[in-house]
């Protein structure tokens, strides 16, 4: 196990919570109330197969995904024609990077069951920060 696998392997359960909680809040997901969170944080927290643990990041990485596009939608409606122009090229460029930086870290475990919980979690990690840079340009818009 290299280091980029020990990293994660640790981080997983000491975050699930927190961050499943504070998505929730964060995005108001109609129909996912406090206590379905906690029902998935429990199944997630207790996985104990790499599948059911891929099966976690993909749902993290679905909730960042809304939330990033609606940062994403918020700061498009605040941008003349050609800030929006900019922002989708932007954007796109991101997307490639995000799964090219996924797929390389994903390598780490080459053939292994572990690859694609990696690449689930290092993408969710990058859509999550991505969504704090749309809000913060949100919030820094003159």
């Amino acid at each position: 196990m290299d280091h980029r696998t020990a990293r994660f392997a640790l981080r997983l359960p000491n975050t699930r919570l927190l961050l499943i909680v504070a998505l929730c809040w964060l995005l108001g997901t109609p129909g996912h109330s406090l206590s379905q969170a906690a029902g998935e944080n429990a199944a997630c927290e207790n996985a104990q197969s790499t599948a059911a643990m891929r099966e976690c990041e993909i749902g993290r990485l679905k909730r960042a995904d809304a939330g990033m596009n609606a940062a994403y939608r918020n700061l498009s409606a605040k941008l003349d024609q050609r800030g929006q122009a900019k922002l989708r090229a932007a954007q796109r460029a991101w997307l490639r990077f995000r799964t090219a930086e996924a797929d390389y870290q994903a390598d780490s475990a080459r053939d292994g069951t572990l690859a694609p919980l990696i690449a689930a979690s290092v993408q969710a990690d990058l859509t999550e920060s991505r969504r704090k840079d749309l809000e913060q340009a949100v919030r820094d818009f003159k």
